[in-house]
């Protein structure tokens, strides 16, 4: 071996994601990033943790469908997230499914029969998406329970805009929606689903209702003008809850809903009216989907997952005004995961500078004969970082040294810190 180039089992010339996207749904991006996960022996306990209580919830249903999982900048918490949710949901990734993929990777029994289980008796469907790309810019700002309902309607294909959206509905319970899509088509010679995007879309939804029921509707502009006239459509947490599960059955028969909801902790910080919001909606999801799967109106419960850089805990003790109140919050997410710094490196070592297997008996070897000297040259004075030099530590991270890959750590964060 003349290079460092070949030392390395994967190509290290090849673009890694600096930040994972929960919302990349590209289907090669989304394989490399099922093949590549590396998956530490505490996060493999944690997606067991959260695969066992979705599992169970349909023969025990219970109100505390709220998972919280938190992780300093770079352990993973998205990607660990939207790997959650792409595996439940068995999301197709070109003729495989993600949670066959996950499981090759990961190479778990108990994860694997936890998948197959959740795979095979509860289909669900997967509402992925960032709060902080979906959130609106009014002045006052949105509530969680209106950027979920965008999200909802956006996933089961529905208008982005909550009037049209409503408006939809009722034409498809009324067995209407196809007779209305196609006079638009034949109206406007553009499908309706592209025009309800635009700004004409409440005129010319109008204009086709008078069309189709000109008694219901005797003026072009008559539904057009009821638009808005107390206030547009509005969305309450108990009415989200509801609503997710009523269009699911419609859209999605006989799936169960599970929604990944990335940087939540940083949308709801300080702010004691979107922290109350989410504890509605957390809430009313809960109390909604226990009662529907006792009723056996539905297959499971919704679930909730969010991620933050903050723990719930630390969160909720911001917020001192309110802190007794907010106890309650913590009773809506049971289920808390705190990915920690210390699997960076072992994700590092695995997923970056993984060896062959000549390249570590050479570096095997190089070790052996020049411990005494590493060992004395890489040593460093008046620091509390861990210089410790094994030989495992030398062939996994080589070229670094292990105080380098938390010094990195921690420069790549304080970068982050400061900016804006």
């Amino acid at each position: 071996m003349r290079t460092l180039r070949e030392l390395f089992a994967r190509d290290i010339t090849r673009r890694i994601e600096e930040v994972i996207k929960v919302t990349q749904a590209d289907e090669a991006a989304v394989r490399e990033e099922l093949r590549e996960y590396v998956a530490t022996e505490a996060i493999k306990e944690h997606f067991k943790t959260v695969l066992r209580a979705i599992a169970e919830a349909p023969a025990d249903p219970h109100e505390g469908i709220g998972v919280w999982i938190s992780g300093f900048f770079g352990s993973g918490k998205s990607s660990f997230a939207k790997i959650l949710g792409y595996t439940v949901a068995a999301g197709k990734v070109g003729d495989r499914t993600a949670s066959q993929l996950f499981k090759e990777t990961v190479q778990d029994a108990r994860i694997s029969a936890l998948l197959d289980s959740i795979n095979a008796r509860i289909p669900m469907h997967a509402v992925i998406f960032d709060v902080s790309m979906d959130s609106g810019v009014r002045p006052s700002g949105e509530r969680i329970t209106e950027i979920m309902y965008r999200a909802l309607l956006r996933e089961l294909d529905y208008a982005e805009d909550f009037d049209l959206a409503h408006l939809e509905m009722t034409l498809e319970h009324d067995g209407r929606l196809a007779a209305f899509e196609r006079r638009f088509e034949e109206v406007f010679a553009e499908p309706w689903r592209r025009r309800r995007k635009l700004s004409h879309s409440i005129n010319e939804a109008s204009r086709i209702l008078h069309n189709l029921d000109p008694r219901t509707f005797p003026s072009a502009d008559s539904w057009a003008r009821t638009v808005g006239k107390d206030g547009r459509a509005d969305i309450t947490p108990n009415l989200l809850a509801e609503r997710a599960f009523d269009l699911a059955a419609r859209r999605k028969p006989g799936h169960a809903l599970i929604f990944v909801i990335d940087e939540v902790g940083q949308f709801v910080a300080r702010s004691v009216e979107k922290m109350d919001d989410l504890r509605a909606v957390v809430q009313a999801f809960g109390v909604v989907g226990k009662n529907r799967v006792k009723a056996r109106q539905a297959a499971a419960p919704c679930w909730i997952i969010v991620t933050s850089q903050e723990k719930l805990n630390e969160v909720v003790d911001a917020l001192d005004a309110k802190k007794v109140e907010f106890a309650r919050l913590q009773d809506r997410f049971p289920i808390t995961i705190d990915l920690k710094q210390s699997d960076i490196a072992e994700v590092t070592g695995r997923r970056v500078l993984e060896k062959t297997a000549e390249a570590r008996r050479l570096l095997d070897g190089l070790y052996q004969r020049n411990e005494g000297r590493l060992k004395t040259f890489c040593a460093l004075e008046r620091t509390t970082r861990n210089i410790t030099l094994t030989r495992d530590d030398f062939v996994r991270l080589y070229p670094y040294l292990p105080y380098q890959i938390d010094l990195c750590i921690d420069i790549v964060a304080g970068l982050r810190l400061r900016r804006g």
